[in-house]
């Protein structure tokens, strides 16, 4: 099933529905001083926020930081939060901006993915896992993943957001545009300009998975 089909679409609305439903519980019981009510809302939020963050600055301990200070300027910023839109989007355009803003600086050098590091398949959203794999294939995905990783951290920040935002968190374009504070047609061009990027900047790879696709083997 794609990122974007109609029965997916449902199903990660009727969610994001639900979550926004108990999120505005905890608030509400937050705003009258319940300090466990705000621990609750970080723990269902500070992985998805982790990623939105590693994802743009493409640094671990960045990442950390800005989901650090996001939370204390959610901490901060509650008692005024009416509900005009969701938890996670009010939540997604703090880490958005903190993230640019730290990206901004003079002094940050983008980070290049060190290709002796290990890392955890889950952490990459857009790749999912594949139990009993043969090795082959796990080779193979692992060098689709480093690719993916380049190509992704090429992109330029406003681009990797929208593709993290549509292909990973599965938010609408409505949702996107709000959180980035633009309009809703400028989320769409960065979306269009974003995967035209990916695909050439993936051109090979998607090559090479014709070329190792069942329907390309003689029987």
């Amino acid at each position: 099933m794609g990122v974007n089909s109609p029965d997916l679409s449902a199903s990660n609305q009727t969610s994001r529905e639900l979550e926004a439903e108990q999120d505005r519980a905890l608030i509400e019981s937050a705003q009258k001083g319940d300090k466990l009510a705000f621990k609750k809302l970080v723990q269902r939020h500070q992985r998805r926020a982790f990623a939105i963050a590693l994802g743009l600055l493409r640094d671990e301990q960045d990442a950390r930081e800005v989901v650090q200070e996001a939370f204390l300027r959610v901490h901060r910023g509650l008692d005024s939060f009416q509900g005009g839109s969701t938890f996670f989007t009010w939540l997604y355009r703090i880490v958005t901006n903190l993230s640019i803003d730290l990206m901004r600086k003079p002094s940050r050098r983008e980070v290049e993915l060190d290709e002796g590091r290990e890392i955890d398949e889950a952490d990459i959203p857009l790749l999912s896992r594949i139990d009993g794999a043969d090795p082959l294939d796990v080779l193979r995905r692992a060098e689709i993943r480093n690719k993916l990783e380049a190509a992704l951290g090429a992109l330029p920040v406003y681009h990797r957001g929208v593709i993290l935002m549509r292909e990973v968190e599965g938010m609408s374009y409505e949702e996107m545009a709000e959180a980035m504070g633009v309009s809703k047609g400028t989320i769409m061009s960065r979306l269009f300009h974003a995967r035209q990027k990916l695909q050439r900047a993936l051109a090979d790879v998607y090559a090479e998975e014709v070329v190792h696709s069942p329907r390309s083997q003689k029987p």
